[in-house]
């Protein structure tokens, strides 16, 4: 699908046009006059519809970096999505640099004592306890331990509950 955008001049004087592309903005802002015949020079990027809109609004695009939106953030999709709505939003990441710090974060999608109850299967820890202790063994207090520790952290986007690991 398309994404379409619009450009709304700060200018009062003049009205927005929409674009599909960095090209057809340029082109399109290159030529855009207000009431009075003058050029009009800064706008207010907007997202319209398509796909990436929460993405386009946790990167916080703008005039300045609409550029780099369309040679490197628009057409990502699916979990790399949500690594970098994390990184902006709770990490507070900028633009720069972030498609590099992708691998170095871990997502679990659920709660925080499904992790844990996945993290102590996969790793067998629960193994090395006696059989008939390990219903002593307390998940939701080792759960709530992991994110006091900061080994994991949680986050909820578009109403879905991820587990975050950065390493």
């Amino acid at each position: 699908m398309t994404n379409t955008y619009h450009a709304t001049p700060y200018d009062i004087s003049a009205s927005g046009f929409y674009f599909n592309t960095y090209e057809d903005y340029l082109e399109k802002s290159a030529t855009h006059r207000n009431y009075y015949g003058d050029p009009v020079e800064e706008y207010e990027i907007q997202f319209i519809d398509g796909d990436n809109y929460r993405l386009f609004d946790a990167l916080g695009i703008n005039q300045a970096n609409l550029k780099d939106w369309f040679d490197k953030f628009e057409e990502i999709e699916g979990e790399d999505v949500i690594k970098i709505i994390y990184l902006t939003e709770d990490l507070g990441y900028a633009m720069d640099g972030i498609l590099d710090r992708l691998d170095e974060v871990v997502l679990f999608e659920g709660t925080v004592i499904e992790y844990a109850m996945r993290y102590l299967e996969d790793t067998g820890l629960l193994d090395q306890i006696p059989e008939n202790l390990r219903y002593y063994f307390d998940t939701e207090s080792f759960a709530r331990d992991l994110v006091l520790n900061g080994d994991i952290s949680r986050t909820v986007i578009d109403s879905t509950h991820y587990v975050v690991q950065v390493c």
